[in-house]
């Protein structure tokens, strides 16, 4: 059994060899810190058991190993087979999940992958090496519905799973934590994750959002992009949907000198020291919910803190049209509100947005849809 007792706060984790375990919480709850303590990686400290042996002790990375958030921080090689074949050198490594996986890009440079795939390689190499637990931080981020269905599968027994999207993994976890405020961790009962009320009242994802009728107005943009007509009219939500490696980050870059675009690299997108610098009007500040964050340094702030404050800056920019690339990874039910929220705003001021996406609950806000192959 491994055990989980942050002495930082309230609670502990357990978690046997034969289940998955759940964490949830909201944005900035202290998910990702935990998972990094646990490691024994940070100034937060964490007491951890495996088998009743002090792994901070040891460090013996075949016994705990995980998922991080930042899939560039985990990456030795060139491409996942260069990854594996390094691997090889050390310990056993089960060649078959890294090319169910990867697929075709299997021997693909990892700078050319999409960032889908880019999680893919990471889950790839971590699933393959095969410790005693596995940890895994929003792994199911800016994955395809393929992406989604095999990284379920073949996620084993003996695992923690941090997830937003509580939907893709509650049919797979048989037990689950809710961390709350950096203060306090409790087992929930896994019925709560299909109670939609104590979902959106804790600020969490799994509710469903209502379609969005509007008007839609005249055209205000109409380009071609490798060979798609991209017209985009006042009020109007288009949304490029296709699997990963499709093409649809690429489709945004090529956009970006005409609309106001937000990519996935957030860290490559902060150019004050606070989120006050780079948002100062009240009303979007009170609808991204961001008077907590406005004397923080926006690289202190959790993932889905800092695509909130990107998208809020995109939003205050008063552009007619607005990209925005898998804007929900990492986004908490609260954030997904306010999203919603500025989607019925911009389609009132008559502007118009380009989502790329891979997330149910943004088709559903879709007026008009490209699909990539």
């Amino acid at each position: 059994m491994l055990i989980i007792s942050p002495k930082y706060l309230s609670g502990k984790i357990e978690i046997g060899r034969d289940e998955r375990v759940g964490l949830i919480g909201k944005n900035g709850s202290g998910k990702t810190t935990l998972i990094i303590s646990t490691l024994c990686l940070s100034d937060k400290i964490s007491d951890v058991f495996v088998d009743n042996v002090d792994f901070c002790s040891s460090r013996d990375y075949s016994k705990v190993s995980a998922v991080l958030q930042d899939v560039y921080s985990q990456i030795l090689s060139l491409t996942c087979k260069e990854e594996i074949n390094l691997m090889k050198r050390f310990h056993f490594v089960n060649e078959e999940i890294p090319k169910r996986l990867m697929g075709k890009y299997y021997d693909e440079e990892f700078s050319k992958l999409s960032d889908g795939y880019k999680r893919r390689y990471v889950i790839a190499c971590i699933l393959a090496s095969n410790p005693s637990y596995i940890l895994l931080d929003e792994p199911l981020a800016n994955l395809d519905e393929e992406g989604i269905n095999i990284v379920n599968s073949i996620i084993p027994k003996s695992s923690l799973i941090a997830e937003h999207r509580i939907e893709e993994i509650r049919k797979i976890i048989d037990r689950v934590y809710l961390i709350k405020n950096n203060q306090e961790i409790r087992e929930i009962g896994k019925d709560k994750l299909f109670d939609e009320s104590f979902l959106k009242n804790e600020g969490l994802r799994g509710f469903r959002l209502p379609k969005i009728e509007s008007k839609i107005g005249n055209e205000i943009l109409n380009v071609e992009v490798n060979n798609f007509k991209i017209k985009v009219r006042e009020g109007e939500v288009l949304c490029l949907l296709g699997k990963n490696g499709s093409g649809k980050t690429t489709i945004l870059k090529k956009l970006a000198k005409k609309v106001f675009t937000i990519f996935q690299e957030v860290d490559l997108q902060f150019f004050y020291f606070t989120v006050r610098e780079m948002i100062n009007d009240k009303k979007v500040i009170t609808l991204f919910k961001l008077e907590d964050l406005l004397d923080r340094s926006p690289y202190t702030l959790s993932f889905g803190q800092k695509m909130r404050v990107l998208i809020a800056s995109a939003f205050s920019s008063n552009s007619k049209v607005i990209g925005l690339d898998e804007p929900s990874v990492g986004m908490d039910g609260e954030a997904l509100l306010s999203f919603y929220e500025m989607v019925k705003l911009l389609k009132e001021d008559k502007r118009g947005l380009i989502i790329a996406t891979h997330d149910k609950d943004l088709i559903n806000l879709c007026d008009s849809k490209i699909y990539m192959y």
